[in-house]
């Protein structure tokens, strides 16, 4: 095998990890066909609000969409109103839907077709990728009014980007070229500024204003594992964390890893204060060895520090929903019987949206999953 060829094999496998993540990363293909709805049998009835929900009300599900017109379930916009896709013939519209009174009302509209919506932590901005040809990627940035706030267009192949959880103007945006060479900006909306190449590296997470983590993999020796590296954007300077990890997620104030312990596929979820860096709690699970890498199983976390994994069971033949309190250390099985698909939290951890298009909705109190959308 070539130098050059062990190096792109390498990045397709940190790419393929990449879209694994749970929270705060979205690799997308310029003009993506739409993936087929993976259906799910459900027997729960629209179950009432609870905590933070609206006192007495029900929720209004399903929402109903045309299903040539149906993209995606797309994020959430506060705690009772979501985000979804539609596609036609003059391009591509964003909804908001009410979960609670059933309103849904039109939020964006674009003429080339709209890949992803990807909101802050805070909801305050939302990222809205356009696709105006296949090798090109427009970034709009809109607040809570579709308003634009900042906008730009990128030469790309493929994108991913991931938001500041600490600072909500900036965003990281790595963009692929066919041959799998990349370049990365840094975009900050108040300071209306896009640096580029700012990181060698296409995938990181934010730990907070001068500071990211990411894997650094070895691009000579293929490996399934890498050690986990702090960069400091000012000093450029990097520090080692941890050894023998596979996947690292970060949060408002909490850094996660999961690392292997052997090769059975034994592993663990570490986290990490994020200021200081020391280890807070541990959760032990198991991961499925794939061909040539892991199964990173899709994750989540609430502001409470509940920590939320589709996890594989012993025998390796399906997944559970479980959730994990670090201050307390207890784990908890949701919803057992599931598939490993993307899940993400409402602001408030009430509900999670789940699914290849996000087209579930887990109530996590009463720990029932419905139908969010129905496509006729």
């Amino acid at each position: 095998m070539t130098e050059k060829l062990m190096r792109l094999t390498k990045l397709c496998l940190c790419f393929l990890l990449i879209v694994l993540f749970g929270s705060g990363c979205n690799p997308s293909h310029q003009q993506e066909n739409d993936k087929e709805l993976l259906s799910l049998r459900e027997e729960e009835t629209p179950v009432k609000g609870s905590g933070n929900q609206p006192q007495g009300k029900q929720l209004t599900l399903p929402l109903e969409a045309e299903e040539a017109k149906f993209h995606s379930v797309a994020d959430w916009k506060d705690d009772k109103t979501i985000f979804y896709i539609l596609n036609d013939a003059d391009g591509s519209k964003v909804y908001t839907y009410n979960i609670y009174s059933g309103d849904s009302t039109l939020f964006f509209t674009s003429e080339a077709p709209i890949v992803q919506l990807e909101a802050n932590e805070d909801k305050s901005l939302f990222l809205i990728h356009t696709s105006p040809s296949s090798y090109e990627a427009e970034l709009l940035i809109v607040d809570d009014e579709a308003k634009i706030q900042y906008q730009t267009r990128i030469e790309s192949y493929e994108l991913q980007y991931t938001w500041n959880q600490q600072n909500q103007n900036q965003l990281f945006v790595s963009s692929f070229n066919e041959d799998w060479t990349y370049n990365t900006y840094i975009i900050d909306t108040k300071e209306q500024t896009l640096v580029e190449n700012p990181v060698d590296i296409p995938f990181i997470q934010w730990i907070n204003d001068h500071e990211v983590s990411y894997l650094k993999w070895d691009q000579e020796a293929p490996a399934l594992t890498a050690p986990l590296y702090i960069y400091n954007l000012d000093s450029k300077e990097e520090t080692s964390v941890s050894d023998g990890v596979v996947a690292n997620t970060n949060y408002t104030s909490i850094m996660s890893t999961i690392e292997i312990v052997d090769e059975d596929g034994t592993a663990k979820v570490r986290f990490y204060d994020s200021i200081s860096q020391q280890q807070l709690s541990e959760m032990p699970t198991r991961l499925v060895a794939l061909y040539s890498d892991w199964s990173i199983p899709y994750h989540d976390m609430d502001h409470n520090n509940h920590f939320y994994m589709l996890e594989v069971n012993k025998e390796k033949t399906g997944f559970s929903l479980i959730s994990f309190s670090l201050d307390s250390g207890e784990k908890q099985t949701v919803i057992e019987k599931m598939e490993n698909l993307p899940i993400k939290l409402s602001p408030n951890g009430d509900y999670a949206l789940y699914g290849a298009r996000y087209e579930h909705l887990i109530n996590l109190d009463s720990q029932k999953m419905v139908e969010l959308v129905s496509l006729k």
